[in-house]
């Protein structure tokens, strides 16, 4: 019987898909990574990957009362989206300003200082799910800069139909929180991303 529980277990774990990391070292060095566990079944992968992740650092933002640090994370990141859906034929490979932060994908021989890491999982329905672990302390700064890292990632390392797909997932994304105005709220971290990923039309009369 506790073989079957646990087993069942395993099952409604899901899928372990992928790693998302970022590091961050001293000096202010940053360096996002993904890593995959299983091949990707589809480009949307990295964007359900991204798109939930990004539904979590709000939402810790706003766990922690820095709701206006997340505002302004919404709006910058809506200005970048903007510009990749925007541009005619390929997106264009942006440089994103990340402050005191300096940007690399290669790591020093000294540990990191600071991990901030999303277990990305997907269930046989489709659906998806990131068990997040992090540092505390100085979030207004590590938590939108570690979300912007892995955004350079993305601009620097997918291909040009996924990163528009992902601006577009992202879009939708603070279109829902818009009429919704719940990225603080726990259903968040599932409602807003499912929404972000689909077709469906959003009716601000609802």
């Amino acid at each position: 019987m506790i073989k079957r529980l646990l087993e069942r277990f395993r099952r409604d774990r899901g899928r372990h898909k992928a790693t998302a990391q970022v590091d961050f070292f001293a000096d202010d060095l940053v360096i996002p990574s993904i890593v995959w566990h299983r091949t990707q079944d589809s480009p949307n992968d990295p964007i359900a990957l991204v798109v939930h992740l990004y539904a979590r650092i709000l939402y810790e933002l706003a766990e922690l009362n820095k709701v206006q640090v997340a505002r302004q994370l919404m709006e910058f990141v809506e200005q970048v989206c903007q510009r990749l859906i925007g541009a005619e034929g390929p997106p264009k490979r942006l440089r994103l300003p990340l402050g005191q932060l300096r940007y690399s994908t290669e790591p020093p021989l000294s540990p990191a200082i600071r991990t901030y890491q999303a277990e990305f999982y997907q269930f046989q329905d489709g659906r998806y799910r990131v068990e997040f672990r992090g540092s505390l302390g100085k979030e207004e700064l590590y938590l939108p800069g570690a979300f912007l890292a892995l955004l350079q990632f993305c601009l620097d390392e997918l291909g040009d139909e996924t990163l528009k797909g992902l601006a577009q997932a992202l879009d939708r994304l603070h279109l829902y929180y818009r009429y919704r105005r719940d990225f603080w709220e726990g259903t968040s971290l599932s409602t807003g991303p499912a929404f972000a990923l689909s077709a469906e039309e959003l009716r601000p009369e609802e």
